[in-house]
């Protein structure tokens, strides 16, 4: 699955209408409220404010006030397309007095958030396994050699005695990590998500 870190905004002029498209990264319910007031503040003028949203098994999508399935349902079927999570995507539309029609209404709010996701900086989320180590100095500076050829992460690094350290990695390289460092003592602390570019 991927989701978007930071903001990422397109404008689409089309027949004298603007149309705003915004995508956002959510985490909750109240974050996707909150960022629809938000958006509804930034542009006040706007005619619409069509969206949609995926955040794990909910989902949902808005024409608010175009004719039905113009905007939130293509929308919605852009982001399950496009395998997004924990994303909403606003489009705004400012109305030039010009209407479009329903086939080019749609496929307007769908270009328009075609080209938010395609311009945005989208990061894979995926599932790691959190492993607490105690190693020596020495097993530390090979911990941090394979993290670079094997592509895993290690975070929360505290020097004392012995390095203490978070591995976040697959959970089929556990063994091979307690085979590389058989001094060190490993201790499961459980999964995480991880955003990764």
């Amino acid at each position: 699955m991927n989701t978007i870190l930071e903001r990422n905004e397109i404008t689409l002029v089309r027949d004298r209408s603007s149309f705003i498209g915004v995508l956002l990264h959510v985490t909750s319910i109240e974050s996707i409220k909150y960022h629809l007031e938000e958006i509804r503040k930034q542009y006040p003028k706007a005619k619409h404010y069509c969206y949609a949203y995926v955040l794990g098994d909910k989902k949902k999508c808005s024409d608010d006030g175009e004719p039905a399935k113009t905007a939130g349902r293509p929308l919605l079927e852009l982001l399950e397309k496009k395998e997004m999570d924990e994303t909403l995507l606003i489009v705004v539309r400012y109305f030039g007095g010009v209407l479009l029609g329903a086939s080019r209404l749609m496929s307007t709010y769908l270009e328009t958030g075609v080209n938010v996701i395609s311009s945005a900086d989208l990061v894979s989320i995926e599932e790691k396994y959190v492993y607490h180590m105690s190693m020596t100095y020495k097993d530390f500076d090979e911990l941090k050699r394979l993290a670079k050829k094997l592509q895993f992460s290690f975070e929360n690094v505290t020097y004392e005695d012995k390095i203490n350290v978070d591995v976040l990695i697959d959970n089929s390289m556990v063994e091979q990590l307690a085979n590389y460092f058989p001094k060190a003592s490993i201790e499961v602390m459980g999964n995480r998500k991880v955003y990764v570019r």
